[in-house]
């Protein structure tokens, strides 16, 4: 809080400070890269827009507001930072007039004293904050070095390169480059005939030839679903109390058809957004509205409908603020934003559009039939077995502001609109239809931006704009705004075509390069984009590949979830009484083995070898997977079932194929390429020892030789076949055969 008491600062000391801020003496302040991550962080929450908790009258968010000051008089003097009370409070050593408080813990560092110094000496001009700024068309920047790029993306990376004095890495090797893009754009390992006939095309379209063919198979359909289902919270129970089982798998084949067709990126939002506002809607695109109500449902007896009925509606707000926008909205459902510029009527005005949803609860399979729980559609109309599957149905209610975000305590009436700090939401339906026309226009800022965004990370680990949630003041600054622009406007301008960007992106000298650490350049986040991406792999990943390999993958498309191995007793030491809990029953057969997108999701209790590798409960919309590195994971995939028959069928299909040379078949099926010396010898003394050893203990053998449902093959020599699985569990087990390089 200001007061209206001064502090003396020295001129000695300001002369000192104004020396030097971490740019070059002819470099301009600019507000949005330099001051404004300063201000929200540091400032808006007790002088920012938020009027119930601004102190000393204070709002800094403003120019204006700044200018005319609080309690104290205006914030800054442009040109004058020796007259600026924001200056005294920021340099001053008295507790109780620094600014920010010592209680906040949030102080400044030196750096970012002199940058605010400097920039009221240069005039404390603002701009609107980078991402609602209209997208800019830009031309690729010009190189100095004009064979490296290969595609537009290479223009804008190499600029930022060459201005820091840094060269890319070399590109890598073809086997490398195979295995990254499958794994990227299938979630699957290449098998040894396709790198063999991709490293041998002489033919000069190698490379695209290659990357159609992956986007072009129902393996790319089913990948960019998996992610899908992150971002829409897809799940197969309901939460809350009960967690128990509901059927939405139709909505999730849905979107592999859409992805399979490639669907136009705007046409498969609003379909799912809005399908059911379309005219004369299809079967299909009913189903497509599912989306919007993935969330949780309850089906305890006790609730207050409209309390729910809100909290639905709360919830698909929030999914469309994060997923769409890239906006941290749920933080307005009580009072304004205290760093966006997002209002509590924004976000109601927003919310307006999902709270005419016609549905109070969930028709959950397990526990209370809720009559006024429609719409739902059936899967196949005309067949009353048929599962049923929830939809979007509007209904007409007023919308208030709920003070405290409280259902039952209605304020002013808002009616359906965008927040006011984005295009004005004109001449558009004032329902979901209008939404998605409204987010896919070209004036809207944020939608193709925040799309192509994920899309990038989904290829390099890390988004140009590294917070893909957060786009807002608290949100990181995109690494190259340009490039961002770019691929946003390139986007858009060829009809939204997903296998248009991501051909962009993975054809690219960029995405090419080698991903090995560069010890001498110090950025170890790779935001210079100097060598090739390299991170841990998703958890589907993980297990897909080694069933792939195994050749035990199911490639059945479609359909209900299915329960694989999975430890004894999770399920049941969920808090649910008798009537309501549900066991947990392995499947047999094929669904044992089909690709881990179909696995039975349930919230409350996540099949452990997902949760493990990081993969949400998806009870909110996640546009990010952590990646961490625990003991956990390594047991996993060690003591896992799954991993250990996979290990085992992997050496029966070796044995019976290539007996020759069983260690470097198994290297190289695995890890796609040959091993080298040192590994070989290591793997060759390992499985010399683990032979002798189940020749001499061959119960041994049996226990190993026995774990999983599928049959052992028999004509095998029973010690051979043990310690080869052990040698394919091990390599299975290698850092690099989880690591996407």
């Amino acid at each position: 809080m200001l007061t209206s008491r001064k502090t003396t600062v020295t001129s000695l000391l300001l002369a000192t400070v104004t020396t030097w801020c971490g740019l070059h003496a002819d470099d301009t302040i600019d507000f949005g890269r330099d001051i404004q991550p300063i201000l929200s962080d540091r400032c808006y929450a007790c002088h920012g827009q938020d009027s119930e908790t601004r102190e000393g009258g204070l709002r800094l968010d403003k120019r204006d507001a700044a200018l005319t000051g609080g309690d104290s008089g205006a914030a800054f003097v442009p040109g004058n930072s020796k007259a600026s009370e924001l200056v005294q409070r920021i340099l001053s050593e008295d507790p109780d007039e620094l600014m920010p408080p010592p209680k906040n813990k949030k102080a400044l560092t030196e750096k970012e004293k002199k940058l605010l110094i400097r920039w009221i000496d240069e005039g404390a001009e603002y701009s609107n904050h980078w991402s609602f700024e209209p997208i800019k068309k830009i031309a690729p920047p010009k190189t100095f070095d004009k064979n490296w790029p290969l595609t537009p993306i290479d223009h804008f990376v190499l600029n930022r390169l060459e201005k820091e004095n840094i060269h890319p890495s070399k590109e890598a090797e073809r086997i490398t480059y195979i295995r990254r893009v499958t794994q990227d754009l299938t979630g699957l390992t290449p098998t040894p005939e396709e790198v063999d006939k991709f490293v041998n095309d002489s033919s000069p379209n190698a490379y695209e030839n290659l990357v159609n063919r992956l986007l072009t198979s129902v393996d790319y359909a089913e990948r960019m679903t998996a992610i899908w289902l992150d971002n829409a919270r897809y799940a197969d129970s309901n939460s809350y109390q009960f967690d128990n089982a509901r059927t939405m798998w139709p909505w999730r084949d849905w979107v592999i058809g859409a992805f399979r067709q490639n669907m136009p990126y705007n046409q498969f939002v609003t379909e799912q957004l809005a399908g059911d506002l379309l005219e004369k809607p299809t079967q299909q695109q009913l189903i497509a509205t599912g989306f919007n109500r993935n969330h949780g449902y309850s089906i305890e007896g006790g609730i207050i409908d409209e309390e729910y009925r809100v909290t639905y509606a709360n919830d698909k707000t929030t999914t469309a603020g994060t997923l769409f926008l890239g906006l941290t909205m749920d933080c307005c459902r009580c009072h304004d934003h205290k760093y966006d510029p997002i209002s509590i009527g924004d976000y109601y005005s927003f919310y307006a559009f999902f709270n005419t949803s016609a549905e109070v609860g969930a028709p959950g399979e397990n526990g209370r039939k809720q009559k006024t729980a429609a719409p739902y559609i059936s899967t196949k109309p005309g067949d009353k077995s048929a599962p049923l599957v929830m939809i979007m149905k509007e209904k007409q209610r007023e919308t208030f502001i709920l003070k405290q975000g409280q259902f039952d305590q209605p304020g002013d009436k808002v009616t359906a609109r965008t927040p006011d700090v984005l295009p004005k939401f004109e001449g558009y339906e004032q329902n979901r239809l209008g939404l998605a026309k409204w987010l896919t226009a070209p004036e809207n800022p944020l939608f193709a931006r925040v799309t192509v965004n994920r899309v990038w990370q989904q290829f390099f680990g890390v988004g140009i704009v590294k917070t893909p949630d957060n786009f807002g003041l608290q949100g990181a600054l995109p690494s190259h705004p340009q490039l961002l622009d770019w691929l946003a406007t390139d986007f858009r301008e060829n009809n939204w075509d997903m296998h248009h960007l991501i051909r962009q992106i993975v054809l690219s000298a960029t995405y090419r390069q080698y991903s090995r650490h560069r010890p001498k350049l110090d950025d170890p986040d790779n935001r210079l984009l100097a060598r090739g991406p390299s991170f841990r792999l998703p958890a589907e990943t993980i297990r897909d590949q080694a069933l792939g390999i195994s050749g035990l993958l199911t490639r059945k498309v479609g359909g209900p979830s299915v329960r694989p191995y999975q430890p004894a007793g999770i399920w049941e030491d969920l808090n649910a009484p008798k009537s309501h809990a549900e066991i947990y029953k392995q499947d047999s057969g094929h669904d044992l083995y089909r690709k881990s997108m179909y696995t039975y999701w349930r919230r409350a209790a996540m099949h452990p070898g997902m949760a493990v590798f990081d993969a949400p409960n998806r009870d909110i919309c996640s546009v990010e997977r952590p990646t961490t590195n625990t003991p956990l994971q390594a047991l996993a995939t060690l003591h896992d079932p799954t991993y250990i028959e996979a290990a085992r069928k992997l050496a029966e299909r070796i044995l019976k194929q290539r007996p020759d040379a069983p260690v470097t078949r198994s290297f190289q099926l695995v890890l796609t390429r040959f091993p080298n010396d040192k590994e070989l010898t290591t793997l060759n003394n390992l499985h010399r020892d683990r032979l002798a050893h189940y020749q001499i203990n061959p119960t041994n053998a049996d226990k190993l030789l026995t774990i999983g449902s599928s049959p052992t093959e028999t004509s095998i020599d029973r010690p051979q076949l043990a310690a080869l699985t052990d040698i394919c569990l091990a390599i299975m087990n290698l850092s690099e055969t989880v690591t996407r390089k």
